[in-house]
């Protein structure tokens, strides 16, 4: 494994919290011109942020990791579960506000797609143009991301959870049905309105080798899906899934009223609460 270590410079838990602030979306600023009060700030975060770069050396190309440390109040750092967040340009912001505003005391890793989530994420699918580098990614999630960062931040391996929504709802998927029981890489998988319909019968043949290899299956599965996103497709996917019966198998479809994004903090919120708390 080859890293890079670009750690952001030295700076004050104050200087650092602001940088989250003005890296969190655009819903808090207003809208149109002219005058009026200041707007309002989100609180000052609890825990502290890192970044660092790094190599995938299989792939070749370099990784932006965003890291959220929880206060020191949380306890020992390798006793703490740690989520994994794909297209962590997008998402990371949303954990870390959910997790801040429960007081969830989790290591929380953005993971950057840098534009590359059509091949990373997804097989040949009828949706996008590129896929097929999902087990090159997924090998190297296990091997690189996880020691690199537990290495440098602490967590505990035994209650790792991994994020993705969309093509990284069909990637968790994947990972879920890729590996062989006990050999996951997580303990936890939340899939948020995977893009199914994109692949539905490679995806169902995930499913179908996995059963014909395996009857247990012990780990935890939030799957979630919205109204008006991919429900015609992960409804029947977790039927089937459910179906299956794995032995050791903690399954929680959930269905959202919303949009294919915006359910996502909610489903965020929902799912670490069930993954922590399940078994």
């Amino acid at each position: 494994m080859k890293a890079m270590n670009a750690p952001l410079p030295k700076t004050t838990p104050q200087a650092t919290r602001r940088a989250l602030m003005l890296g969190l979306p655009a819903l808090l600023l207003g809208c149109g011109g002219g005058g009026g009060g200041a707007e309002p700030q989100p609180p000052p975060l609890e825990g502290s942020l890192d970044a660092r770069i790094l190599r995938a050396s299989r792939i070749g190309v370099d990784y932006g990791l965003r890291v959220y440390l929880p206060p020191l109040s949380a306890g020992p750092r390798e006793n703490l579960p740690i989520v994994y967040a794909l297209d962590g340009e997008t998402w990371f912001d949303t954990l870390v506000r959910s997790v801040e505003s429960s007081r969830t005391r989790v290591v929380v890793v953005g993971i950057n797609s840098v534009s590359r989530r059509n091949l990373d994420f997804v097989p040949p699918n009828s949706c996008t143009a590129g896929g097929g580098g999902q087990a090159l990614y997924l090998d190297f999630l296990r091997n690189e991301v996880l020691p690199f960062t537990e290495d440098l931040f602490g967590g505990d391996p035994r209650q790792r959870m991994l994020f993705g929504h969309s093509h990284g709802g069909s990637f968790v998927l994947y990972a879920l049905l890729a590996e062989a029981p006990g050999s996951h890489a997580f303990r936890g998988y939340m899939a948020c309105d995977a893009s199914l319909g994109c692949m539905f019968d490679t995806a169902t043949l995930w499913q179908d080798r996995y059963a014909a290899a395996h009857r247990a299956l012990p780990v935890r599965l939030h799957l979630s899906h919205a109204s008006s996103g991919n429900v015609l497709s992960n409804v029947p996917y977790a039927d089937a899934l459910a179906a299956r019966c794995f032995e050791g198998f903690e399954f929680r479809p959930q269905a959202y009223s919303g949009s294919h994004s915006g359910i996502v903090p909610q489903a965020i919120a929902d799912g670490l609460n069930w993954l922590r708390t399940a078994g």
